[in-house]
């Protein structure tokens, strides 16, 4: 059973990802402009580390949904979760995927604030998989008009067909990769941006 790849990043997480690149630009510059050689060696990491951050935090984070099961990628890790692995898919705070071992939440797919109740429409309800329905309603992060909601419908209509269809492998188990690289990285400017602080 074959199925179109969809990928899911959040707008927002993007959008301040560049709303903050702009902003530690300009106090990179502001730092430039009233410290001495020696104050914008010691001053500079502590922009450059809140703009790094803000890019591993929120654009980089994504969710990938293909025929070989559901990737998130997330700020220190990766997790590939094989559809037989696929247990529940819930929507309470963000897409969260669980199997038998643990918990998986997607940071690129939070769910929407309370007042996304309000937005959950006829719609929304009508377009519910059966796995997502909480009696005759679904919760705000199930609303296809949020980011949680539209990677869980999509997840959701492939796992139930293939639960429904037998075509559920047994015994698979989600897997975890780490990121060395953004690991280091974080570790490297936090220490660049304190040692800067104490030494100015």
């Amino acid at each position: 059973m074959a199925y179109s790849r969809a990928v899911f990043r959040s707008v927002f997480g993007r959008v301040m990802t560049v709303v903050m690149a702009v902003l530690m630009v300009a106090a990179i510059g502001a730092i430039a402009a009233t410290n001495d050689a020696w104050g914008v060696a010691c001053l500079v990491w502590t922009p450059i580390l809140a703009a790094f951050l803000t890019w591993a935090i929120m654009w980089r984070p994504h969710v990938v949904v293909d025929h070989d099961g559901v990737e998130v990628v997330n700020l220190v890790s990766t997790w590939h979760v094989p559809w037989g692995a696929i247990q529940r898919i819930d929507t309470k705070w963000a897409l969260e995927l669980t199997t038998e071992e643990q918990r998986i939440t997607a940071f690129a797919a939070p769910a929407p604030s309370r007042y996304g109740v309000a937005r959950v429409t006829r719609d929304d309800i009508r377009l519910a998989r059966e796995s997502s329905l909480v009696g005759d309603a679904i919760r705000p992060g199930d609303s296809v008009e949020s980011i949680s909601g539209a990677a869980a419908h999509v997840t959701r209509t492939h796992w139930e067909e293939l639960r429904d269809a037998g075509e559920l492998a047994e015994g698979e188990r989600a897997t975890r990769t780490w990121h060395p690289r953004i690991i280091a990285a974080l570790a490297v400017l936090g220490a660049l941006a304190l040692v800067g602080q104490l030494l100015h």
